[in-house]
């Protein structure tokens, strides 16, 4: 499990930074698609934390550890809940 909750921190570390060096290149040549890139390496970096949880509770279930996968699922649960309402204001 400890495997899988990195490799997933490393995916998403890496496309986020990589989509964002790729917008800071993209700005200093004067293409419109920047904006864009750039949204896309912030959105990365955001779902980073909630995709590790999700492998996190999965890798507990797997293994038949209820107890913590619930308990990720609740940590999970609140964080998307707190980045919905943060959205809303």
């Amino acid at each position: 499990m400890n495997r899988s909750v990195s490799l997933a921190l490393w995916i998403g570390t890496l496309t986020g930074v990589g989509l964002c060096a790729a917008a800071a290149v993209a700005h200093a040549l004067g293409l419109e698609v920047a904006g864009h890139l750039a949204r896309l390496g912030v959105l990365a970096l955001f779902v980073t934390p909630p995709l590790r949880l999700a492998v996190t509770a999965n890798g507990f279930w797997s293994r038949g550890d209820r107890r913590h996968a619930l308990a990720a699922t609740a940590v999970l649960v609140a964080l998307l809940a707190a980045a919905v309402r943060a959205s809303l204001r």
